[in-house]
């Protein structure tokens, strides 16, 4: 596998802290708050395919073919908004898992 490019990252915090933690536990701390992003930016995707009973590919084809409906433009400008956040927050996650090998 390869080896991830990191960056070092410096914090201050308390020393009552500092003594109980360790480069591990702070990495399965950033990995819980990436999978809690990634979780949340899928579930609204999941929200969106199940208004619209198809994928944001086949909605966006749908609606640049049709009729202008501002509702269904609105949805899918949020709807992309969300596949890109989901991508890149799965990306960070992706990432940070390949820290802890």
């Amino acid at each position: 596998m390869e080896k991830i490019q990191t960056s070092e990252v410096i914090v201050r915090i308390p020393p009552s802290v500092a003594a109980d933690i360790g480069n591990d536990e702070i990495i399965d701390l950033l990995l819980g708050k990436a999978l809690g992003k990634k979780d949340l930016y899928k579930s609204k995707i999941k929200m969106f395919e199940s208004k619209y009973g198809t994928n944001y590919a086949s909605f966006k084809k749908k609606s640049e073919q049709g009729d202008e409906n501002f509702q269904e433009w609105d949805d899918l400008l949020i709807w992309e908004g969300f596949l890109l956040a989901y991508r890149e927050w799965n990306r960070k996650y992706r990432d940070l898992k390949r820290c802890t090998k």
